[in-house]
């Protein structure tokens, strides 16, 4: 009898462990979009820490399938692209979700001390998953609270890692007063600590400064599929979208400042072919400099041929006055790792893509009036928060996202990634303008509000079109946030601290001596 009810209670403990790692797999993938339950990001991770504090299983193999069965949902637009990859990016990724449910189990001290903890791991390991290899930061917690500004102005602090570490303390919060019902006193000093947060945030809105100027826009977003935009066929139908739009954006009077088309516009190098070149320098002579996204090619003499993933800036007389390589590449969608060492016909059976050479600098685009100076950054380049610091640290007041999102679905990725880039204008207190092929094209205001967005009656970003704005751009001399001007110090202090403590943790405990 015994022996059965320790298998019954076994069993229950089994089924409370997988409840909790589906329900907190479930509100995470909540969090983002395509539901946007922006209040789950505050309690989505209270069920994993409570099986994990109860024991009721492995904290790590707890952690370990929330965190995947979240990947699997919250990315299963990758499946456009690649099965296998989503797989094994959403395993990678469940790695991450290890320390904080290890913590949760091992934790002997207070409820404050608790939530504190759990901040600084979740946040070291979001940090360290958008900083090793070549990094993932996608949907961070602090992601998922952009819609509610009061929450994320303290990235211009310490980053999305800070905004995230807001919301992970406050889920340790809840979950500590689920399992233990102690240490009251602590937790309402937690409670007063996320309120003052957010408080801040609320009032830190009302007193960003007055920008100053303006930057008169008009995005073109082509909406070429993606499987249209290299054929031959289509490049004539390429050229004239660009064509009719770049007409209409060149018909608001008055003129735009500056249009701006997406990613890779172009069907071809524009540098070294005749039919682009021309294309580009008559429609800038209609009055209005174009920043457009192109594959550049530089000729070698005795090595073979270097490609780059470009933006061009062409001024009304018809020439370059800037040019920019994309600096952080995408694996295996814009270089195959050690490709030198694949041989030919494996790389052609495998139908892996030419590898693109990164840039290895930031540019500043200078537009009138008042030569303002933008930066751009091309496609994910916006969810790598070391970019557009590097960018806006020297000097760039305007930061310009070109980008494709053709390769994914029409709605989930396109706003999981927009979501990031909220996080870049609020980080550096400076605007984000996005023009995607097909997306979400769109301005962002430094406190992260969406200022404009194109999309049609019913709310769909999928189509051609242009988008007017009007870009509020800080002076030249702005003063520069702390993040800005320090960089990731509160991302490297959680990782560091987490990384100190699992190795604490491995260590196997001395046993007592015992009494004879």
């Amino acid at each position: 009898m015994r022996d059965l009810m320790k298998i019954q209670a076994s069993r229950r403990e089994e089924w409370g462990a997988a409840a909790g790692v589906a329900l907190s797999a479930l509100l995470l993938y909540a969090v983002f979009p395509p539901l946007e339950w922006t209040w789950a990001a505050w309690i989505a991770l209270v069920p994993l820490l409570v099986v994990a504090r109860r024991s009721l299983g492995r904290p790590l193999r707890l952690g370990w399938l929330a965190g995947f069965v979240f990947w699997l949902l919250s990315i299963r637009w990758l499946t456009n692209v690649t099965v296998a990859g989503w797989i094994l990016l959403s395993a990678y990724c469940a790695l991450f979700f290890v320390p904080v449910t290890r913590l949760s189990r091992r934790w002997q001290g207070g409820g404050l001390g608790f939530a504190f903890a759990v901040a600084v791991v979740w946040s070291g390991s979001e940090f360290v998953r958008g900083w090793l290899g070549t990094g993932f930061p996608w949907n961070t917690l602090g992601a998922g609270l952009t819609p509610w500004l009061p929450a994320i102005q303290l990235a211009e602090l310490g980053g999305v890692w800070l905004v995230s570490g807001l919301a992970a303390f406050a889920n340790a919060l809840v979950a500590w007063a689920v399992t233990e019902r102690r240490d009251w006193k602590g937790l309402a000093v937690g409670a007063a600590l996320v309120a003052l947060a957010v408080g801040w945030g609320a009032w830190r809105l009302g007193r960003l400064p007055d920008p100053g100027r303006t930057l008169r826009v008009a995005l073109v977003q082509t909406a070429i599929p993606q499987d249209e935009k290299w054929v031959e066929s289509k490049v004539e139908m390429i050229y004239e979208r660009l064509d009719e739009l770049t007409r209409q954006a060149q018909s608001r009077d008055p003129l735009p400042d500056l249009v701006i088309w997406p990613e890779t516009a172009l069907p071809d190098d524009v540098r070294n072919s005749l039919r682009s070149f021309e294309v580009v320098n008559e429609l800038v002579r209609g009055g209005t400099p174009i920043m457009a996204g192109s594959l550049d090619i530089a000729m070698m003499a005795d090595y073979p041929p270097l490609f780059y993933n470009s933006a061009f800036l062409f001024d009304t007389d018809g020439r370059i006055a800037g040019e920019y390589d994309k600096r952080h590449l995408v694996v295996f969608g814009e270089y195959v790792p050690f490709e030198r060492w694949i041989p030919g016909a494996v790389h052609l059976a495998l139908g892996l893509p030419l590898s693109i050479t990164p840039g290895t600098t930031s540019v500043r685009f200078h537009v009138d009036p008042g030569e303002v100076p933008l930066a751009p950054l091309i496609c994910f380049e916006d969810i790598m928060p070391y970019l557009a610091r590097s960018d806006v640290r020297s000097g760039a007041r305007v930061l310009v996202n070109i980008t494709n999102d053709a390769w994914f679905d029409d709605a989930v990725a396109p706003n999981q990634h927009m979501r990031n880039a909220v996080l870049r204008a609020v980080e550096n207190r400076v605007p984000l303008v996005r023009a995607a092929n097909t997306g979400i094209s769109c301005v962002i205001g430094p406190s992260g509000r969406v200022l404009a967005r194109l999309a049609d009656e019913g709310g769909r970003t999928w189509m051609p079109g242009v988008l007017h704005a009007d870009v509020p751009v800080p002076p030249d001399g702005m003063s520069l946030t702390f993040y800005t001007r320090f960089g990731d110090m509160y991302g490297w202090a959680c990782a560091s601290a987490a990384m100190l403590w699992l190795v604490a943790a491995l260590r196997p405990r001395r046993k007592r001596p015992g009494i004879l």
